[in-house]
């Protein structure tokens, strides 16, 4: 399957970020408790929340804004990642995401990733190919706002089957820049 084998790389750097480094925020993300909460439809149907943390990441392959969204399972879970290409913190709006699969993103474009991990183990992948970030606000350390989209991928143990999903939630997220919280694919990186 296209998607899984070009995010398989992708996603090692993210397994490392799936544990451990929230704040213990268990927050419906909506409202003043730091965290998040997400539906997910389509070939693959849950609902998950946790924390949530948002930063400006600076490593060899440039500057990126995220939005990391982790399940707090001590098991594993579900992990979504919203990214802005530039080191830029965003005013509020609503940006369209870019195509992470088939996409060229540039300075100021937007993608998103989900993420399935089981026992510090990667299940599932998948990559946006279209929707929106809403941002409300980022001021005094919170970042609030709202995702929705459309995302092809699949699980690991059957990487010839593609699946697409639909992901839509809102968070409240605290600042971790400088914080190695974050974990930004260096594929997402100028």
């Amino acid at each position: 399957m296209k998607a899984t084998r070009m995010m398989v790389l992708t996603a090692a750097l993210l397994v490392a970020a799936c544990g451990g480094d929230s704040d213990g925020g268990t927050g419906p993300g909506n409202g003043g408790t730091p965290g998040f909460s997400a539906d997910v439809t389509g070939d693959l149907q849950t609902s998950f929340g946790g924390n949530a943390g948002y930063g400006v990441v600076d490593e060899e392959g440039g500057k990126v804004f995220a939005v990391e969204m982790s399940e707090d399972d001590q098991t594993g879970g579900g992990v979504i990642q919203l990214y802005r290409v530039g080191g830029a913190v965003p005013a509020p709006g609503t940006y369209q995401l870019t195509d992470a699969i088939d996409g060229n993103p540039q300075d100021g474009d937007w993608l998103a990733m989900a993420y399935d991990t089981d026992q510090g183990s990667l299940t599932a992948i998948f990559a946006a190919r279209s929707g929106t970030v809403t941002i409300t606000s980022v001021k005094n350390g919170v970042a609030k706002g709202t995702f929705n989209f459309s995302a092809e991928g699949g699980l690991l143990s059957d990487p010839e089957t593609t699946l697409t999903v639909t992901v839509k939630g809102s968070f409240h997220a605290q600042d971790m820049t400088g914080g190695a919280a974050l974990k930004v694919p260096a594929r997402v990186r100028r």
